[in-house]
């Protein structure tokens, strides 16, 4: 029998109500149901044998999650190693990610049921902070950011690739990014546009105090490595996915390379990531001017 999760953002009222029309829709097709503890005790649902609570997701084979790109990035995060695929449904801004409008809920479950969908697998990154008394780990599906703090000056960085030297200046602070980020923050630092299906880890400076500075993209199996000059006394910080983080000390280090683990989307195969980028994104390529405007 098949076990779908389902993970809504409780902060949100329509996600709440969407979550208990998805629950009846899989009862009604007698399908199994996992939910995170905090679900249950948010939507009130009661352990059963139909309806499992956990904190871990064991023979789950797919989740709906409910809410907007953080959602799904929080989702993905948890589940990647679960090796379960996720079905976004927007219910915020962009929505970039998602593969469905909350108007498409219906008909969406019940291709999830009937397994009529496509798994498109998204590369994850692992970053390491390194220090004398601690190794932390984190898994982003879109971006590793090392930046400074509100109040701080500028960090000075030193990143290698493979051991070798490929920038070391004085910036805001620097996105390493996934294809999948490529369209997040990593673009708004003026990163290009990637294809989520290609494989590369993006390197892109925020605000260098330098004209030369540009965004590389490495091959996906090479390792970066980002340390701190400590020339500059700043507090540095960093984040996964705009979620989890940590200060860096100067005397630290981060290493960053592809995830033995991926992120699974279901896609139904509705819209391209061309069509997503001009919907989402309003992308002047995609529309030009009439010739007779």
């Amino acid at each position: 029998m098949q076990r779908i999760g389902i993970l809504p953002h409780l902060g949100k009222p329509k996600a709440r109500e969407l979550a208990h029309r998805v629950k009846e829709m899989l009862e009604v097709a007698g399908v199994e149901i996992w939910v995170p503890q905090e679900v249950s005790d948010e939507l009130q649902w009661e352990n059963t044998s139909t309806l499992h609570v956990g904190h871990e997701p064991l023979g789950v084979d797919a989740a709906v999650v409910l809410g907007g790109d953080g959602t799904l990035l929080h989702a993905a995060g948890f589940l990647a190693p679960f090796g379960i695929a996720l079905l976004g449904v927007n219910l915020g801004y962009l929505g970039f990610l998602t593969e469905i409008e909350a108007k498409e809920l219906e008909p969406a479950v019940g291709r999830l049921v009937a397994r009529d969908y496509e798994i498109e697998d998204r590369m994850l990154l692992e970053a390491v902070v390194h220090g004398e008394n601690r190794t932390e780990r984190f898994l982003a599906v879109n971006d590793i950011v090392i930046t400074r703090s509100a109040f701080a000056r500028m960090i000075h960085l030193a990143i290698d690739v493979e051991g070798v030297s490929v920038g070391n200046f004085l910036a805001d602070g620097l996105i390493i990014s996934t294809p999948a980020g490529s369209t997040a923050y990593s673009l708004s630092a003026g990163g290009p546009i990637v294809h989520p299906r290609l494989e590369t880890i993006l390197i892109t400076p925020i605000c260098p105090h330098s004209l030369a500075t540009r965004s590389i993209l490495a091959l996906p199996d090479e390792v970066v490595s980002v340390r701190l000059v400590t020339d500059r006394e700043s507090e540095v910080l960093l984040t996964a996915d705009g979620q989890a983080g940590v200060s860096v000390a100067p005397a630290e280090s981060v290493v960053v390379q592809r995830a033995d683990v991926k992120a699974k989307f279901i896609k139904f195969g509705q819209r391209s990531f061309y069509e997503v980028l001009g919907n989402r994104l309003n992308y002047p390529a995609l529309h030009p001017p009439h010739p007779n405007s």
